[in-house]
């Protein structure tokens, strides 16, 4: 956590000599300018600034359950699928070929929404990710907070290199949730923390290490949940979607497991040119998570077994979780 560094005196050493002699109204003067300068500095941190300002309960901690209940109750997807099948109404009714997925009856629901949420390569998004949204700013500063073990209700500013801290590329996080996906990638995060909280913290501490290479984990994540929406487009996580009879949760046990192979190959790469591993690395998880799903969402339950991890996947929903 940022602090404030310790109150600077010097601008009343001038006046010490008149005090020392024990002159009352001089230490209450004295005292009224340490107030004085106290109160500016106090309202210069409060103050916006781009930087985690005081706790706000406006930005207090949600949980994964309560976050996917407030973006579906919120969001509007409902009329942007009614607007789809009425533009395209000889796509299949209820189960438009325009989703590319085919589920059990019983899932469409929650197959149309993902749809809405999710930006594949054609640039589809009906939800983009906007900090003027409540529920989408408590979700990215949960995100921020849990990672750097922050105060549950931290204010968290749009702005500012402080997103750098987690694996963002700049100080305007705005440019980097827009270009790499709305919302969804936000739920994802929120579920890894959630889900395999274990796993999660051990992936960010050790991507701060000063003896590992940088590790953008924010970036990173948001590389796996792109893997997952293209999986997911290609009708390749059906079968285990139906198997479980749910599409989030199959959908972020993918995510979990990218991510934590992601992170394992980065680990054991051998340093060479930074950006030639990354692209490497690209294509090679690319390739494994659409030729080999079952084999990621093995890895997913192998690492959170590791980690000690035993959060179930459908958690209870509750306003917010502990540290």
């Amino acid at each position: 956590r940022r602090r404030v560094g310790p109150f600077d005196p010097s601008p009343t050493l001038a006046k010490e000599a008149s005090i020392m002699s024990d002159d009352d109204d001089g230490l209450a003067a004295l005292e009224r300018e340490f107030e004085d300068a106290t109160k500016t500095r106090d309202e210069a941190r409060n103050r916006p600034s781009g930087r985690i300002a005081e706790r706000d309960p406006r930005h207090a901690w949600i949980r994964y359950a309560d976050a996917l209940k407030k973006v579906k109750e919120g969001s509007g997807w409902k009329v942007y699928v009614d607007e789809l099948k009425g533009n395209h109404p000889h796509d299949g009714g209820g189960c438009l070929g325009l989703f590319s997925t085919q589920v059990k009856k019983g899932l469409r629901e929650e197959r149309d929404f993902v749809y809405c949420i999710t930006t594949n390569s054609s640039g589809r998004n009906h939800l983009a990710f906007s900090w003027e949204d409540e529920t989408h700013c408590r979700i990215a500063s949960t995100v921020y907070k849990k990672l750097l073990n922050l105060p549950p209700d931290t204010r968290v500013e749009a702005g500012g290199d402080h997103w750098k801290q987690i694996g963002f590329q700049g100080s305007n996080f705005n440019t980097d949730a827009g270009r790499l996906g709305g919302v969804f990638v936000f739920l994802q995060m929120l579920a890894f923390l959630n889900i395999a909280p274990k796993l999660a913290d051990e992936t960010f501490t050790e991507s701060q290490a000063p003896s590992m290479r940088p590790f953008s984990w924010a970036l990173w994540s948001m590389f796996a949940s792109t893997r997952v929406i293209d999986t997911y487009d290609r009708k390749k996580l059906n079968k285990h979607i139906n198997k479980e009879n749910d599409v989030m949760k199959v959908l972020n046990l993918f995510y979990i497991g990218i991510f934590s192979e992601t992170f394992t190959r980065w680990c054991e790469q051998e340093t060479r040119d930074e950006m030639h591993d990354f692209n490497s690395l690209r294509k090679d998880i690319t390739h494994w998570s659409l030729t080999d799903p079952a084999a990621v969402l093995k890895k997913a339950k192998l690492a959170m077994r590791q980690s000690k991890d035993t959060v179930d996947t459908a958690a209870t929903s509750s306003e917010t979780f502990n540290p």
